[in-house]
């Protein structure tokens, strides 16, 4: 099996949230778009506007910028998304780390640009314990055991996927180590959790600059002073934020025109705002697939 299949295989039972934790979905049917229409996919998101806000913003900046009609769809994940975008179904979207992976896995799909939030271009996964956990390392989770885990969801990327891949690339079995493993839907309940004493090791998210050690939990930010007396295990390599891509043969034209209306947002105050509604974010910069090689590193580490 070629690496791509085995990504894309990866890829295909983590987007969706593992197998067996989540009913079977219907098939999401993309009606044909009209003759000149453009279509602009993203999924659900968290953030202060709905998906279909957040859709309708993003057609309107894609409409604007190239000058074509463009209608809003959102999908119901980022498997479903991914598979529309590598069969040249969707014109653009804006993709999360490991749903941009799944469609490069599937087909040529092109990176225009990456969002920027809290000033950083990336983000890490980061395994944390309380004030008074005695695991303070790697090594110590290789020697611990009948520890509780506290994780957001089987399909949230920093408070799972890339918390257990990271255990995983250091041949830390999680069966192994822990006795319990609770799934409590977000970031602010994991980090109660863990500052409780409810649980013993727990996964958020750090925006720290790349350049960095990581010294704070961003999705424990709720915490208060809590959040300064949580302990820091491990933290993954840096993960690129979502990337505004389009398909493979999107006409050069239209694509340089998005290219350049979208490094302009940040210019004005419309387009701050635009960033905010459409994209989540505060400005745009340059992106590599290369940037994506932590990704799809912790995607193959469950293969294991």
């Amino acid at each position: 099996m070629n690496l791509s299949r085995l990504v894309a295989l990866l890829a295909t039972a983590l987007l969706v949230g593992c197998a067996g934790t989540r009913p079977a979905q219907k098939p999401f049917d993309l009606p044909a778009a009209p003759p000149g229409t453009l279509t602009v996919g993203l999924i659900v998101s968290s953030g202060t506007t709905t998906a279909q806000e957040q859709a309708e913003a993003m057609a309107k900046f894609v409409a604007n910028a190239t000058g074509q009609q463009a209608r809003p769809m959102v999908f119901p994940d980022y498997d479903t998304l991914a598979t529309f975008m590598a069969d040249g179904k969707v014109d653009v979207a804006f993709l999360a780390p490991m749903a941009y992976v799944r469609a490069t896995a599937l087909g040529k799909v092109q990176p225009l640009l990456k969002v920027m939030r809290a000033g950083q271009a990336t983000y890490r996964s980061v395994l944390f314990t309380g004030p008074a956990g005695t695991v303070r390392s790697l090594e110590d989770l290789k020697k611990a055991r009948e520890l509780r885990a506290a994780w957001v969801d089987p399909s949230s990327a920093t408070g799972y996927i890339f918390a257990k891949a990271l255990l995983l690339q250091n041949d830390i079995d999680p069966a192994g180590i822990f006795k319990d493993q609770l799934f409590l839907q977000s970031h602010d309940a994991v980090c109660k959790a863990i500052a409780e004493g409810r649980a013993d090791v727990g996964a958020s998210y750090s925006t720290d600059p790349a350049s960095a050690p990581v010294k704070s939990i961003s999705g424990c930010n709720t915490l208060g002073a809590q959040a300064g007396k949580l302990q820091i295990v491990a933290a993954t390599e840096a993960i690129p934020n979502d990337v505004l891509a389009v398909r493979e043969a999107f006409p050069a034209e239209a694509k340089a025109a998005l290219l350049a209306a979208a490094q302009e947002l940040e210019r004005t105050e419309e387009g701050k705002k635009t960033l905010a509604t459409a994209f989540h974010g505060e400005g745009f910069t340059t992106v590599s697939d290369d940037d994506y090689a932590p990704v799809r590193a912790a995607l193959l580490a469950f293969k294991r």
